[in-house]
């Protein structure tokens, strides 16, 4: 009887680190190629990017062409979702490292979102508001406050999901240090089974 091997990553976690790294790709795509992809007088950029165009009628950071904030989280981003699709791999792979890279991306993008909201909270005067003035509420919270909420809850979630299996008891991890003698950090001991990990 083949005994069925527990995932390395839950299957919701491998799907929010695949939607979420295809999500900020495009995003950086817009970010970093603007003007062409804002411009209001391309049919192609209006087809490609319209929930950008509808998302920087909120957030002006999103409308400048030129903005160095969010070309730099863009940058921060690419790097996020290069370690999310690699998490994946590592995951799908049976390696151990996937757990740990997959809760050190979310950790990344937990914080690089908590800064990103504090620039609209509190700005200085003097200051141009970095959020349209002329929007409604209603229409910033929901184009501007539940979508970015989004790398907000779910890497949370994910986190808390992640905790438990990195966070191994002493005497656990020092057994599972004994058993582990695979170099590429295969979560399987078949090789190992005088050692008790229980």
């Amino acid at each position: 009887m083949t005994k069925i091997q527990e995932d390395v990553l839950p299957k919701w976690v491998s799907l929010w680190l695949f939607v979420s790294g295809m999500i900020c790709t495009y995003d950086v795509a817009y970010t970093m190629n603007r003007p062409f992809t804002n411009d209001p007088a391309s049919r192609k950029s209006n087809l490609l990017f319209g929930g950008w165009a509808l998302y920087s009628s909120v957030d002006r950071h999103y409308l400048t062409t030129n903005d160095v904030f969010t070309c730099s989280t863009g940058r921060v981003m690419l790097l996020e979702c290069l370690l999310n699709f690699l998490a994946i791999g590592l995951a799908a792979a049976r390696n151990r490292h996937g757990l740990l890279l997959a809760f050190t991306s979310n950790v990344m993008v937990l914080w690089k979102t908590i800064l990103f909201f504090s620039v609209f909270l509190a700005q200085p005067e003097g200051h141009l508001p970095p959020m349209n003035p002329n929007k409604y509420v209603w229409s910033k919270f929901m184009i501007f406050w539940i979508p970015n909420g989004v790398w907000i809850v779910m890497p949370t979630l994910v986190l808390f999901a992640l905790w438990n299996k990195l966070a191994l008891p002493p005497k656990m991890s020092e057994k599972y240090w004994e058993a582990s003698n695979k170099c590429r950090g295969d979560l399987d001991f078949e090789d190992q089974k005088k050692v008790s990990l229980d």
